[in-house]
C-alpha cells in the first residue's frame, strides 16, 4: 500500500502528534505555556531525549539550530520524522492502528539542540489581530527574529551557544534574510545579542 493511501488512516495519529510537537510562532501575543513530552504513541517507554513543546513560552554547550522547512508553509513535522529529527515513522505493518516510532540513529539532535520552527505560521498556530495574517519573505524574517529573541529570553542558558539558521528548499530565500535580521539586531545592540555562527541551506 502506498504512503499516500496510508495517510488518511493515520490522520488522527498525525493530528495528535502535531498537537504535541510543532513549535508554533505566534506573531502578536505569545503565550508562554510549555510542556515536556516524555512519551509518544507508537514508541515503547519513555523517550530517551528531552522533547519540549508548546506555544512559545539538550546539552548546555551544543550549538542551537533553528530548522525551517520549504514550501513556503510546509510543516517541520516532515523534517522531524523523515529527515533530521530524533524519531522516524515505520509503515511495515499497515494493519496497525498506530505506526511504530523508532529512534533515528542519524538525528541532528545527537549533536545540537534543534528547534523545528513552522514559519510562516501553519498548523495549530493562531493570531489575535488581522495584521498578523499578512505575510511575505521579509516579514517572515522579522517574525523569526522576534521569535528567537523571545525564545532566548525564556531560555537564557542558550544565549551564548553558537546559533545556526538551517533549512531546505524555499528557505534558501528566507534564511539569508533571517541571518541579516540577526546581524542588524546585533549591530543595533538589541538584547538578547545572538551568537550567530552561520547558516546551512539544503537544496536551496
Amino acid at each position: 500500500m502506498s504512503e499516500k493511501t496510508n495517510m488518511p488512516k493515520y490522520a488522527d495519529f498525525i493530528t495528535r502528534l502535531l498537537l504535541l510537537i510543532v513549535v508554533v510562532l505566534n506573531l502578536s501575543n505569545p503565550c508562554f505555556s510549555q510542556t515536556i513530552v516524555k512519551a509518544l504513541p507508537g514508541f515503547p517507554g519513555e523517550l530517551p531525549f528531552k522533547l519540549e513543546t508548546g506555544y512559545v513560552e539538550n546539552p548546555a554547550n551544543d550549538p542551537l539550530l533553528i530548522w525551517i522547512s520549504g514550501g513556503p508553509g510546509c510543516s517541520t513535522l516532515r523534517s522531524f520524522f523523515y529527515q533530521i529529527g530524533p524519531l522516524t515513522i515505520e509503515y511495515p505493518d499497515t494493519s496497525k492502528e498506530i505506526p511504530d516510532l523508532h529512534l533515528n540513529p542519524y538525528s541532528w539532535t545527537k549533536l545540537a539542540n534543534v528547534i523545528f520552527l513552522d514559519t510562516p505560521t501553519s498548523g495549530f498556530s493562531y493570531a489575535k489581530s488581522p495584521e498578523t495574517f499578512r505575510d511575505s519573505d521579509t516579514l517572515l524574517a522579522k517574525y523569526t527574529y522576534q521569535f528567537l529573541s523571545k525564545w532566548l529570553e525564556k531560555h537564557s542558558k542558550f544565549i551564548s551557544n553558537p546559533l545556526y539558521i538551517t533549512g531546505l528548499s524555499y528557505s534558501g530565500i528566507t534564511i539569508p534574510l533571517i541571518v541579516q535580521e540577526i546581524f542588524n539586531g546585533n549591530e543595533a545592540e538589541n538584547e538578547p545579542r545572538m551568537n550567530i555562527a552561520g547558516y546551512i541551506i539544503g537544496n536551496p
